[in-house]
């Protein structure tokens, strides 16, 4: 009997963490191109081993986030460690704050996707057509840096950039990771499994979850770190606004956070009205929150109340479209200004609300709160309903035709 010994495995494979050891460069348009073909952008598929494919993405995104870092720390901003105190070879991830935090009288808060690296928004763009400014935080950051705090205070607000993505600890290594790059740290053999992950060593003690982090950064890093009297504005994305959400949500929190939030942008967001039970939140979302969904609609454009309007789901707060209409990691990088630019109005103006908006389709909205899937309203596999649905939306009046598998789609989306 034969048994091959791990001396004769084939060894994991390793790549250079910078752009010229990689063979690309960044271009006069900030984009990352190869040196062999300045035409072409990173070629994730170098291999039929999907191992040497992985850990050469690792290796290129661990560059760009070098030179993602080393910008954002040349516009004024500083990572820390925390939990706070922590020392370097202790488990521990980063952020990054305004250098001048404490004397902000307005900071603007970001909790991103929480499969992205601290400073990244969209790896997509990063490496491709867009430029290392535009995917990552970058551009936001000199765009919020080019607005007033508010009223009588011309200086720009502060900004803290958490950290959601990276709260694996890889022990060896001695860094925090995502759970994207956990997969590609380096193995015995190209094919040896993934090291086993365990819930207490291989995470960040305060920041074991997002919903961990993002009380962390209230009750130490603004507690700690921020002017005591300064306001606070929140960009949720994702899971950033999930987790934002559930915490404005228990009444523990929003007793003693809320009158200090100005507002809350969230984008991409799946936490639905009815998911919250704190009252409270839920009236001050409607006046002083926004949403942010993809949509083929021109950016700006407003899509449905906080209740929701036919083919939008109610979300507690207005919702609007920027102008995306793919890749929820793409609604900050391309529509950032529209973003800032609503909060900025917050700022500007003491004792706002959300106007009233009126949608081109509000006269119809007796009809999509018939049937609200989810609330006894349509079963698009129950004849009858589809029949019924069929009546009230007739084709030709401008409504949708159940004959066409667009159409039916659609409404299954509600």
């Amino acid at each position: 009997m034969f048994r091959r010994l791990s001396s004769g495995l084939p060894k994991d494979p390793k790549f250079p963490s910078d752009l010229k050891g990689l063979g690309y460069f960044v271009n006069s348009k900030d984009e990352v191109r190869s040196i062999d073909n300045p035409k072409a952008y990173f070629n994730y598929f170098l291999s039929k081993n999907e191992r040497y494919n992985e850990v050469q993405r690792e290796a290129m995104n661990t560059a760009l986030l070098e030179i993602v870092h080393e910008r954002l720390e040349k516009l004024g901003l500083g990572k820390i460690r925390i939990p706070l105190g922590a020392q370097d070879t202790e488990p521990h991830t980063s952020i990054f704050v305004s250098n001048d935090l404490s004397a902000q009288k307005r900071v603007i808060i970001l909790f991103y996707e929480h499969t992205q690296d601290l400073g990244t928004l969209a790896h997509r763009v990063v490496g491709g057509r867009g430029g290392i400014d535009e995917g990552s935080a970058v551009n936001l950051v000199k765009y919020i840096q080019a607005q007033p705090t508010g009223p009588g205070n011309a200086g720009p607000p502060g900004i803290i950039l958490a950290n959601m993505g990276q709260l694996t600890w890889w022990r060896r290594g001695k860094k925090a990771l995502t759970l994207k790059s956990w997969s590609a740290v380096p193995r015995k053999s190209a094919v040896d499994g993934p090291f086993r992950y365990d819930e207490e060593k291989n995470t960040i003690p305060g920041n074991r979850t997002t919903l961990e982090h993002c009380s962390y950064i209230f009750e130490h890093v603004v507690q700690e770190r921020c002017n005591p009297v300064a306001k606070l504005d929140v960009i949720g994305v994702s899971d950033g606004a999930v987790v934002f959400s559930s915490f404005l949500n228990d009444h523990a929190n929003w007793i003693k956070w809320s009158g200090r939030i100005s507002s809350f942008a969230a984008l991409a967001m799946v936490f639905d009205a009815r998911d919250i039970t704190n009252f409270q939140f839920l009236t001050w979302f409607a006046k002083r929150g926004r949403v942010y969904i993809v949509s083929d609609k021109p950016c700006g454009m407003f899509l449905a109340g906080p209740e929701g309007h036919r083919m939008v789901a109610g979300y507690g707060a207005p919702v609007f479209s920027l102008g995306v209409p793919y890749y929820t990691e793409l609604l900050l990088p391309k529509g950032y200004r529209a973003v800032i630019d609503w909060i900025q109005e917050v700022a500007d103006t003491p004792g706002y609300e959300n106007p009233v908006f009126q949608g081109m389709d509000d006269d119809h909205e007796d009809i999509s709160e018939s049937y609200t899937a989810g609330d006894g309203g349509v079963d698009l596999e129950n004849v009858d309903d589809v029949e019924e649905v069929g009546e009230s939306y007739a084709a030709g009046d401008g409504g949708i035709d159940l004959e066409n598998v667009d159409d039916v789609e659609e409404i299954a989306k509600a």
